[in-house]
């Protein structure tokens, strides 16, 4: 009798572990989305508040008689592409998009200023161009985080035991983190990566 209750006891506590360590493993997946998903919305406001800086941009060209065509649609465009971005949904590829528009724009800008040397000294501009700078830094360091949140959450579905509770119970798929394929383009040394 003694030895049925100690072996009943023993099954019931390893039941019982089982049971947290699942929960546990459950939890960490889903809090390791959210991780993502909050890191995402960063990406986004930072987005967001750089357009913020646009309009007096745009203003200030058009009063020293130095806006370019050019520069207007990058702006438009960029303007666009970071509308699309979405709080709910990870897309990496409208991300590269609004990174590329970025670009442009920072280009267009320069080569109004070095058509325009009187630009250059502007104070006005000199500021604009700060924020836009900081801008695109805190947006940088938004997406190393993005991509930080998104390599976590991967492991954590795709390692075991993890795995096999992803699986069983919320059945995530892996995530994309952001690059940035001109950056890599620019690296004579490119990883090889044996495949899984």
């Amino acid at each position: 009798m003694n030895l049925a209750l100690i072996a009943l006891g023993a099954l019931a506590l390893i039941a019982l572990l089982t049971v947290v360590t699942v929960i546990a493993l459950r939890n960490g997946i889903v809090s390791s989305k959210n991780r993502v998903k909050r890191a995402w919305a960063d990406v986004i406001a930072y987005q967001r508040r750089k357009l913020k800086v646009i309009p007096a941009l745009e203003q200030g060209l058009e009063d020293h008689q130095a806006y370019e065509q050019g520069v207007l649609q990058e702006i438009t465009a960029l303007r666009t592409a970071v509308g699309r971005l979405q709080e709910g949904s990870v897309d990496v590829g409208q991300l590269k998009e609004v990174s590329q528009h970025s670009k442009a724009l920072l280009t267009g800008l320069q080569v109004a200023v070095e058509a325009y040397p009187n630009l250059k000294t502007s104070e006005l501009y000199a500021g604009w161009m700060r924020e836009l700078s900081e801008a695109e830094e805190n947006i940088a360091a938004a997406i190393v985080i993005f991509n930080a949140s998104v390599h976590g959450f991967n492991d954590r579905i795709q390692l075991f035991p993890g795995n096999v509770v992803n699986s069983w119970f919320t059945r995530e798929t892996t995530l994309d983190t952001f690059t940035d394929n001109e950056a890599q383009d620019e690296f004579e040394y490119q990883p090889r990566f044996r495949p899984q």
